[in-house]
Parts: structure tokens; sequence; C-alpha cells
């Protein structure tokens, strides 16, 4: 419970304080994250970030495991 509780919120300050380069893999069907916050997600932090969206709900890497693999590996794969 204490866990669940603890995605509820404001987490602004934690996301912008990150540093490094950054993958922001998006479901296009989130009901969680929409369209327009992914968008001010990566307008906050230009220049580290990569946005990858891919159809699927909320929890991406169950709905489309391999185009979700395909991405992780595609960002770890980039020369810094």
């Amino acid at each position: 419970m204490a866990s669940q509780k603890a995605l509820n919120g404001d987490h602004w300050e934690d996301w912008i304080s990150v540093t490094c380069p950054t993958l922001l893999v998006h479901g296009t069907h989130s009901d969680e994250l929409t369209a327009l916050h992914a968008q001010d997600m990566v307008m906050c932090r230009a220049g580290s970030i990569r946005r990858v969206e891919l159809p699927a709900g909320h929890v991406v890497h169950h709905d489309v495991p391999d185009r979700f693999a395909d991405a992780v590996a595609a960002f770890l794969s980039r020369p810094r």
C-alpha cells in the first residue's frame, strides 16, 4: 500500500531534477499519461530526453513488449 500511495502526487520537481539522458516511453492509449502531459515532460527537459510513442496503454512493456524492448535497446545503444 505504501509504495502505491507514493505514486500519487506532484512529481515535477523529481522529474526536472534528473540530469542524465532519459527515455520517455509513452503509450498512446494511456489513461494515465496524456499526449499533452508527455509533451510538457519533454519540453521542461529539452535536450536531455527522448520520447517514443507506442500503440499501447499505460503499461507499454506489457502491451507491446517487443516494440518496447526495441525502443530501449535503440536508446541505450546511442552514443552519449
